[in-house]
Order: C-alpha cells, then sequence, then structure tokens
C-alpha cells in the first residue's frame, strides 16, 4: 500500500482485531476517567463539608493543599499509565493496517 493511497475505513472498522483496539482503548480510558472524575470529586466535596478536617496539618501542610497536590499527582500518574499502554494499542493497530493490507 502506498504512504499516499486513501485506506479503505469502512474496512477498518470492521476488521476484529480493530475493534478490539478500540474496546480496549475505550475501557482504559473509561475506567480511568471515572476514577479521576470520582478521586475529584470526593476531594471537592470533603473540602466543602468537611472543612475543619482539611484544615488538619501533615508536615506543616493543610490537607486541602495535600489533596490538591495528590490530584496533580494522579494527572501525571494517569498519563504514565496511558504513555506505557500505548505501545500495545501501536502494534495493535500496526497488526491491522499489515492485516488490512493483504
Amino acid at each position: 500500500m502506498s504512504s499516499l493511497a486513501e485506506p479503505d475505513w469502512e474496512a477498518l472498522a470492521r476488521h476484529p482485531q480493530f475493534r478490539e483496539l478500540v474496546s480496549n482503548r475505550r475501557r482504559f480510558v473509561a475506567k480511568v476517567t471515572a476514577f479521576y472524575f470520582a478521586y475529584f470529586v470526593v476531594y471537592l466535596a470533603l473540602l466543602g463539608y468537611a472543612k475543619d478536617f482539611m484544615a488538619n496539618e501533615v508536615v506543616g501542610i493543610s490537607l486541602a493543599l495535600w489533596g490538591g497536590f495528590s490530584i496533580c499527582a494522579l494527572t501525571m500518574i494517569m498519563a504514565v499509565a496511558y504513555a506505557r499502554r500505548a505501545p500495545e494499542w501501536e502494534r495493535m493497530a500496526q497488526q491491522v493496517v499489515v492485516e488490512a493490507s493483504r
């Protein structure tokens, strides 16, 4: 297949390996997004309804600030988790392209 040729997108979309790739990636993103959303909502709820608790200090820093730091850390952790899974998805995508070009 020439690099300038337009692939048959409909055929690729019907390919079982492509469907597996999309399903695998969608499941990962949905789970991670749901976890992040729940974590963030709990953090906001604690900020709003447990002000005295969040005002407690650990190592001289309030729990509210530690929670904010944890959100930033969680974002980085999720980015690393996605980056670690990306090569697997790339391999799956390459397999679909090879199969489709036959």
